[in-house]
């Protein structure tokens, strides 16, 4: 049956635990913050030597992670079996869990941290795992609605953000929900509680600044202002921590992804109606870039994404050096 994290965290808070867990998604943050909280409360600390297993999907004999399962707690009311990496598991290797997934030994605690890929639907075991299991989407926040997710996170760890200081940290940090969440915990640890978050705040410990961070970098280059955007990236090599190349390229491909469909349906509003929220920049960015330049660029941010996670042969060419060569080949 499907759930919702708020679903999930209610029942936590009354002690309530399902046999068998699948979670799955792109966003890693969501399922690893179910699978620790059931690793940490589930059992008793004393109780855990002889009812805790934990495999890894690559490495795991399914057999073995059934038996586990399949066994009665040792001195305790319950087991708990973690598989992480589920994703890993061979398709025909899942067919072993079938009985058990119509049956499930109620004093075991099973879960499947199946991350960034989903089974698939059509098959017998999709539609048992999502019959039959505690079946958790964790899906990526959207780029437009993360400030409002920061405001939130922060509030409840006792703290104000402002509005620009959150909307500095989403632009900087793209939808990657767990380095979010870090560094607003250090943060925390240092900001006397009820205290403001400010963009200067994030700039002395966080190391991201108001003036040049990724989104202030994209403006540069959809406004095609190449000298800002190459005085930028030296800054970037300087310091890693304000702008990486991944962020850096999915937030560029997100922009341009937009500005491809603009392009396509030549009006604002049909835009923001298929594909949401659609920021000043893109919509200026039309009287800069044409439709095959715009395609174009959507290809050399594929190539050069895939160069920065060392894909392809790039030389001694280190992330800032491609991160020059990709401003160089957009905006000719």
């Amino acid at each position: 049956m499907a759930a919702t994290i708020e679903s999930i965290w209610k029942n936590f808070q009354a002690n309530k635990f399902e046999p068998v867990y699948f979670l799955f998604g792109e966003e890693a943050y969501y399922i690893d913050l179910i699978e620790n909280f059931i690793s940490e409360n589930a059992l008793e600390p004393h109780e855990k030597d002889f009812n805790y297993s934990m495999f890894y999907g690559k490495d795991a004999d399914v057999i073995s992670i059934l038996n586990e399962a399949k066994q009665y707690p040792a001195f305790a009311n319950r087991r708990v079996v973690i598989v992480r990496e589920a994703q890993d598991i061979k398709i025909k290797d899942w067919e072993i869990f079938e009985k058990y997934f119509e049956q499930p030994v109620a004093s075991t605690i099973l879960v499947f941290a199946h991350k960034n890929k989903a089974l698939d639907k059509r098959t017998k075991i999709a539609k048992l795992i999502e019959k039959k299991t505690l079946y958790y989407e964790s899906k990526k926040i959207s780029e437009d609605a993360l400030p409002q997710w920061i405001l939130g996170y922060v509030k409840k760890k006792n703290f104000l953000i402002a509005n620009d200081a959150a909307k500095l940290l989403s632009e900087s940090l793209g939808n990657d929900l767990s380095r979010i969440t870090s560094e607003i915990d250090k943060l925390s640890v240092l900001l006397a509680e009820n205290a403001t978050i400010t963009s200067e705040i994030i700039e002395k410990y966080i190391g991201i600044s108001k003036e040049y961070n990724i989104s202030e970098f994209n403006s540069a280059i959809i406004k095609r202002d190449y000298t800002k955007a190459m005085k930028m990236v030296l800054y970037f090599e300087k310091n890693p921590k304000a702008g990486q190349i991944i962020p850096i390229i999915a937030y560029m491909y997100n922009h341009f992804s937009k500005l491809f469909v603009l392009h396509q349906l030549k009006d604002v509003k049909m835009a923001t109606q298929a594909i949401g929220w659609i920021p000043a920049d893109v919509s200026n960015g039309v009287k800069y870039y044409s439709l095959p330049k715009t395609l174009n660029i959507l290809h050399l941010l594929c190539e050069y994404d895939a160069k920065s996670k060392g894909l392809y042969a790039t030389g001694n060419s280190s992330n800032a050096d491609l991160l020059k060569e990709l401003v160089i080949k957009v905006m000719n």
